[in-house]
C-alpha cells in the first residue's frame, strides 16, 4: 500500500527519532516540477546481497556516489559492509566469489543500525538511481523498516528504463523478456563505451552506473528533456 500513499502524497509516519525527523524535513518542500534536473542531487547506488529475494535475503554491502549537474562527485560517496551472522555458512559461501566480500570486511563487526542512520543522512532528498533499482530499493526499504521502523521516500530513477526510453521514445519502458539482455549493465557499458572496472562490487557497480547515467542524461537533454517533470514522468 506504500505506493498508493506515495501517489496520494501521503508522507510516512516515522518513529520519533532525530534521524528520521531530520530526514523527513528534507521533503517538506518538494522541488518544483519545472526544476532543472541538472540542479538536483542524485545518488547512484548498488547493493550486494545474499540472494535475489528481497523478503528473505540480506544486505551484504552498499556503494553509492553522488551526481549533480552532469558531474560525478567521487568525494561525495558512501560505502559500507553490513554485519551478517553466519555469513560464511551454507549458501552464502557460494556468493563470495561474485561480490568479492571477504571475512576481513566484518573484522570490526559493523553496527547495521548506525550504517542505515548514516545512509539516511547521506541520501537526504536526493533522487536514488540504480540499474534495475527496484530490487536494491526493496532490499534497502526492508532493512530500514526492520532496523529503524520506517521507509525511504526518495524518488527513484532506473538507468535501464532510461536506456529503453532512448531506444524507444514512444514505447512503454518495460523491455520484453527477449530484450532484457540488451539493457544489462554490461551490455550498456559496451554500447556507451564505458570501460568496465570493479564489476560485481557495490561501489564498482555504482560508479559504472553513475558513468552510464551521465551519458544517458546527456542524450536525453539533447532530446529536450531538461526538467524533473520530463525526467521522472
Amino acid at each position: 500500500m506504500s505506493w498508493i500513499k506515495k501517489v496520494l502524497g501521503i508522507k510516512p509516519v516515522y518513529p520519533a527519532k532525530s534521524y528520521w525527523l531530520e530526514y523527513d524535513h528534507f521533503f517538506d518542500h518538494p522541488d518544483p516540477k519545472k526544476h532543472l534536473f541538472r540542479n538536483k542531487r542524485m545518488v547512484v547506488l548498488d547493493t550486494e546481497t545474499t540472494g535475489l529475494n528481497p523478503t528473505t535475503d540480506r544486505l551484504l554491502s552498499i556503494g553509492a556516489v553522488a551526481v549533480k549537474d552532469q558531474q560525478i562527485y567521487v568525494g561525495d560517496r558512501f560505502e559500507a559492509f553490513f554485519s551478517n551472522e553466519g555469513l560464511y555458512q551454507a549458501k552464502e559461501r557460494e556468493s563470495v566469489p561474485v561480490h568479492g566480500i571477504l571475512q576481513k570486511h566484518w573484522a570490526q563487526l559493523p553496527d547495521n543500525q548506525k550504517i542505515l542512520i548514516d545512509l539516511l543522512a547521506y541520501l537526504k532528498d536526493s533522487i536514488i538511481v540504480g540499474h534495475h533499482i527496484a530490487f536494491d530499493f526493496a532490499m534497502l526499504n526492508n532493512a530500514f523498516m526492520a532496523q529503524l521502523g520506517g521507509p525511504l521516500q526518495n524518488q527513484v530513477l532506473d538507468t535501464a528504463h532510461l536506456a529503453q526510453r532512448l531506444a524507444s521514445p514512444f514505447a512503454a519502458y518495460q523491455a520484453a523478456p527477449q530484450e532484457i539482455g540488451q539493457y544489462s549493465l554490461d551490455q550498456l557499458c559496451k554500447v556507451y563505451n564505458i570501460p568496465v572496472e570493479g564489476r560485481h562490487t557495490a561501489s564498482g557497480d555504482a560508479m559504472l552506473t553513475a558513468l552510464l547515467l551521465v551519458k544517458l542524461l546527456g542524450r536525453l537533454e539533447q532530446r529536450g528533456v531538461k526538467t524533473l517533470k520530463d525526467l521522472l514522468r
